[in-house]
């Protein structure tokens, strides 16, 4: 132990560093964060200007720039606590889910793409969804990291009886059984159901879930998933708006007052999109026994140079 440091956090497993007469100087980004700024400016332009698909590595370099940036500020990031966690996030591209709601609600269509290619078409796609999951949880990471998060720590209790939970599960399906069968008034629920029905189920197994988080008053993970999803559908639609691979709503009665190619309105499917994606996440998670390594850390107070 002679010239150890020992290190403790309740985020990360105790580490013993060698002990340095002078600290070294804080790095400008960890390198994960510069690869990932390389591969956003080789991707962005490229997306402008080939037919093909280049979304995952676009949202690969932004996933790690993302994560040199958490990690950076609060010396722990997804990627550091549990790379098995971020692979199975990437193998998970449960943004199929979504596309099959949209085959009967219609609310946007693919342009610019190649038809027939089969099995090429597929892959490309799962790709394009694997990244979907690691975004959201590592810019919600981002977000729980700053000070602000702290003033959502201790507020007013919402406890729900095992009836009410229950309740709420079966409120999700059937608001998603609603949405199906009225798709043109009701798709905003697309972006509810699910989150109703995993939610309370994570909940009643004991893993990590928003019901009971919010049962002692803490709604910091609310608040950093919700604006996560936010920040995140800025740049999907930002990045959408010039490629040659792109989408194009038709949401309705919602459809004005667009930014990029999304109407206003429909930004406000981007947070409870975050809290389905932790719902959706944890109950996987759960299933695989892994449930605290996925859990998100959130600062409760400001660290050092992170306010």
């Amino acid at each position: 132990m002679k010239g150890l440091v020992r290190f403790e956090d309740s985020r990360l497993p105790v580490r013993r560093i060698p002990l340095r007469e002078k600290p070294l100087q804080r790095y400008f980004l960890p390198y994960r964060g510069l690869v990932g700024l390389l591969l956003i400016a080789i991707t962005w332009p490229l997306s402008q200007q080939t037919s093909q698909n280049v979304f995952f590595p676009l949202w690969l370099g932004f996933i790690l720039f993302i994560d040199g940036l958490v990690l950076r500020r609060t010396a722990t990031s997804l990627i550091v606590r549990s790379p098995r966690i971020v692979a199975v996030m990437f193998l998970l591209p449960y943004w199929w889910v979504f596309e099959g709601i949209n085959e009967i609600t219609q609310n946007w269509i693919y342009v610019s793409t190649e038809n027939g290619r089969g099995i090429v078409d597929l892959i490309e796609s799962s790709l394009s969804y694997s990244t979907v999951i690691p975004v959201v949880f590592e810019m919600s990471e981002l977000v729980g990291s700053f000070s602000f998060i702290k003033r959502f720590e201790r507020m007013r209790a919402l406890v729900l009886s095992r009836r009410q939970v229950i309740f709420t599960a079966v409120l999700g399906v059937l608001s998603m059984a609603a949405m199906l069968v009225w798709p043109t008034y009701l798709f905003p629920l697309t972006w509810v159901s699910l989150f109703l029905f995993f939610d309370p189920i994570n909940h009643m197994a004991g893993r990590p879930s928003i019901i009971s988080q919010v049962k002692k008053g803490d709604y910091r993970m609310i608040v950093a998933f919700g604006l996560g999803a936010l920040v995140c559908g800025f740049f999907w639609e930002m990045w959408n708006r010039d490629a040659s691979v792109a989408w194009e709503y038709n949401i309705g009665y919602l459809d004005f007052a667009r930014i990029f190619e999304m109407p206003l309105l429909g930004y406000l499917g981007y947070p409870p999109f975050g809290l389905e994606t932790y719902a959706i996440f944890h109950f996987v998670a759960g299933l695989l026994g892994w449930s605290s390594e996925a859990e998100v850390p959130l600062s409760s107070e400001a660290l050092p140079g992170t306010a």
